[in-house]
Order: structure tokens, then sequence, then C-alpha cells
């Protein structure tokens, strides 16, 4: 997961000790200044999504799938939109 400049919705960050970076779909290259993680929250249930990038030159967060799957989270698609899941959270994107 690749977030633009929300600084502040990262719980734990890190500066990276290497420069890496993220492509997006029209092949432009952007820095990843810092990976930490972002607390998920909805009413009184919490979750953590890990090794999150902060990337302050895009313009949109990129989700990835494979990265929520890995961390015990459930994505489901439909003509909604798209829901995912952490063990008893359920929060709508889109």
């Amino acid at each position: 997961m690749s977030i633009p400049d929300h600084i502040e919705w990262f719980s734990s960050l890190e500066k990276l000790k290497q420069s890496r970076v993220v492509e997006t779909g029209d092949n432009t290259v952007h820095p990843i200044a810092h990976v930490g993680d972002v607390p998920l929250s909805h009413v009184k249930q919490k979750g953590l999504m890990r090794n999150v990038q902060h990337v302050p030159t895009i313009t949109k967060n990129l989700v990835s799938i494979r990265q929520m799957v890995d961390q015990g989270m459930h994505v489901q698609f439909n003509h909604h939109g798209v829901r995912h899941t952490i063990a008893s959270l359920t929060m709508r994107v889109g």
C-alpha cells in the first residue's frame, strides 16, 4: 500500500536506508520517502496495515490486494466497489 502526502496517518514511520521507488500506471517513477504502519479503525474495532509506503509525489492511495491478504485481511469485489475485512472489522473502499 502506498499513501501520498498524509504522513499524519502513520503510527510509526521509518526513513528508508536504500532508495526505492513506486512505478505508477503511466510509467512515472515516484520515490518512497518512508515505510511504516497505518492504524485502521471502524467504530470500536481496530486493525493495522503494516509496511505501508509513504510516497509524497503520488496523488492517490495505491492498495496492494496481495499485501492486504498476506496481512490477514479478506477482500471482496462487487458492483458497489471493494470491501475488505480485518477479522471482524469491515470497511468499504470506493
